[in-house]
């Protein structure tokens, strides 16, 4: 809304003026974020990739506290990302203002996007301050949103007139050339596309240890080959008014790789994915006081399963999946300090399968009301907010939910930037179509899961030096735990209670010598997610499949006139893949460190980096039986013109 203020009042002074403010107030205002706001929101913009050395999505969520990726190795494998315990299906993922859906899984899965897109990654565990927003963003206990550089500038050319690109090498037969352009069809309407090819082979080395005996094995069945393109249409007919339009396709056949048995390494499975929709967004400033955002969007996705091994149970199956999405939020201003919001969305979902035990064509209807308000003085900052959902669906009984949440940001010191933050807030998660419905997975007696989030933190900055720490409690009643069996089957239950404990901190610094900077940046996060259900049970107060205790990232970067450095070492304790912690269920902690070069050229139109990942060969899981790869490097030349 604030951008959209500082568009008006500069109108009359000429179109170039128009873009520069816009794109200078959207840049500062995510700079000041992580310190200033409500809750805990933590962002990594494209400067701080490149000085990261982050190269892949699931990379840049290390820099993250409270995160725990699940990775079933190498390129090809699926990754996900569950925030503070709760679980990757209360984890939404926003791209460009409206929500991915998978309503199959819940989940999303991170490799199918790629760093070259994006101009920001951001997550916000709560709700978010920019109250101006659909109602569905709002539905989840954490939210990853993802800004492509067209989204972050509002500008007509979104990455500037001309063209891009990218060529990615590495090991075990990494190949990914990328192509990007921008191109202005007038003063107000800009295209904008995006290209990418993935194929890896996934063969890496792995160590198999059997009580006393060690063998050296090789990964099979990883191979991935993947493509997906993207075009951007924006147009802004006037400094009021900004419609931007999307259309997205990806296709993915890849072979599964299996989990790793004692002499025998054969996996004969393998999905091809396909997904493609179409979104549009309409932001206008009506009036002085009133806004309006309207957005809709179609989704569909193909999933064809096929397995060959020899005397596996689980048999071919194909799924199609469509999502009809709309939106309408309307925001007031009755005074500068004070600013409401009315949002209303309508989602349907539709499934169809081969294969299913309940219902061959389950279908969902989700109507979503929001109510929010939020109060700002120059030390206070409150954020209040209010959903309804109501869930209709065609073979269970329909559901409703009212879940408030309530956020505040105090400067302490009129002088400091230390400010302290608390949140509180109420969510509700329906389980999926894959929960519910499909065979050798579902349960059709599964209940909704309702979570309940409390957070106190403090943050401060100071010049080049900024520091977060936040204390959180969560409770989730009727908790859904999936615990994998392979990379498409999972099972699943209902856990009465659980308790999560937690506290994220977060640091960095930076320091400037003539030519040479020198920046650290470092996150630890502590979760105790314990089941509470039964005292005299087996699994009371275990900690929940697959959540470490301890988890940490940091890195340091040197910039200088040679050749720029950036040394990051992560790591995590040890996880368990049950809920009783039985015998032979345990997966050891461990920590990876990764070293990358780069270089720019030809004054910042080449940029080549080198990274060597694993830099000391350590053998780990982040899944059971599913050996993530050892020593590997990647160079990357990309190139804008």
């Amino acid at each position: 809304m604030l951008s959209l203020l500082c568009v008006a009042a500069a109108d009359a002074q000429g179109d170039s003026i128009v873009r520069d403010l816009q794109r200078v107030d959207v840049v500062a205002r995510g700079k000041n974020d992580a310190v200033r706001a409500t809750i805990p929101t933590q962002r990594i913009d494209a400067e701080k990739m490149r000085l990261l050395g982050i190269h892949s999505l699931t990379d840049a969520l290390k820099h993250f506290a409270g995160t725990t990726v699940r990775d079933y190795g190498g390129a090809g494998g699926m990754k996900t990302v569950s925030v503070r315990g709760i679980g990757a299906r209360h984890t939404a993922v926003v791209y460009d203002g409206i929500a991915l859906s998978d309503c199959q899984t819940g989940e999303i899965d991170l490799s199918r996007f790629s760093l070259e897109q994006f101009g920001s990654l951001r997550l916000e565990i709560g709700d978010g301050d920019n109250i101006f927003q659909p109602a569905r963003n709002q539905a989840a206990a954490a939210t990853l949103i993802l800004e492509s550089t067209s989204d972050i500038t509002h500008s007509p050319s979104p990455f500037g007139e001309g063209w891009g690109g990218a060529l990615i090498f590495g090991s075990f037969g990494l190949v990914s050339p990328s192509v990007r352009l921008s191109q202005p069809l007038s003063e107000k309407l800009a295209l904008s596309a995006f290209g990418e090819f993935f194929h890896a082979d996934n063969d890496y080395p792995f160590t198999l240890h059997n009580v006393t005996l060690t063998s050296r094995e090789r990964r099979t069945n990883s191979r991935m080959n993947t493509g997906r393109g993207e075009l951007n249409l924006h147009w802004m007919p006037s400094a009021s008014v900004q419609l931007s339009a999307k259309g997205y396709f990806y296709h993915s056949h890849r072979h599964l790789p299996g989990i790793v048995r004692y002499y025998t390494n054969e996996n004969h499975e393998r999905l091809t994915d396909q997904n493609a929709f179409g979104q549009v967004r309409l932001r206008a400033q009506l009036v002085e006081r009133w806004a309006l955002l309207l957005n809709a969007k179609f989704d569909w996705a193909h999933t064809d399963y096929e397995n060959r091994t020899p005397g596996s149970a689980l048999g071919d199956a194909r799924y199609w999946q469509r999502e009809s999405y709309g939106s309408a939020a309307l925001l007031f201003e009755p005074s500068p300090w004070l600013s409401l919001d009315y949002s209303a969305d309508f989602q349907r979902n539709t499934l169809n399968s081969t294969l299913s035990i309940y219902d061959e064509h389950p279908r969902r209807n989700l109507f979503l009301q929001s109510f929010a308000a939020k109060a700002q003085w120059p030390r206070l900052t409150l954020v209040a907010r209010a959903l309804w959902s109501i869930a209709n669906e065609s073979e269970r009984e329909n559901h409703s939910s009212f879940d408030p949440s309530l956020s505040l940001s105090y400067r302490l010191l009129p002088r400091e930037e230390l400010y302290l933050r608390a949140m509180a807030k109420r969510i509700y998660r329906l389980p999926t179509f894959t929960e519910l419905y499909f065979y050798h997975i579902g349960a059709a007696q599964l209940q909704p899961e309702r979570a309940t989030q409390f957070n106190v933190g403090l943050t401060w900055r100071k010049s080049h030096f900024s520091l977060t720490a936040d204390a959180y409690y969560n409770r989730v009643t009727e908790k859904i735990v999936a615990v994998p069996f392979n990379m498409f089957v999972w099972r699943i239950a209902n856990i009465d209670r659980a308790h999560i404990l937690g506290l994220d901190v977060t640091g960095f610094a930076s320091q400037s010598f003539g030519q040479h900077r020198l920046s650290l940046g470092a996150n630890y996060s502590l979760q105790r997610a314990m089941n509470g259900t039964v005292k005299d049970a087996p699994d009371y107060h275990k900690q929940l499949p697959y959540t470490p205790i301890h988890s940490f990232t940091a890195t340091i970067s040197w910039e200088n006139p040679w050749t720029n450095l950036a040394l990051t070492t992560s790591g995590q304790s040890a996880r368990w893949t049950s809920t009783d912690h039985a015998a032979g269920t345990r997966i050891a902690g461990f920590s990876t460190t990764d070293v990358s070069l780069w270089r720019t050229l030809l004054g910042d139109r080449l940029t080549a980096r080198v990274t060597l990942q694993n830099l000391f060969d350590r053998q780990y899981d982040l899944v059971a039986h599913y050996p993530m790869p050892g020593r590997s490097w990647r160079l990357s030349l990309s190139f804008k013109f």
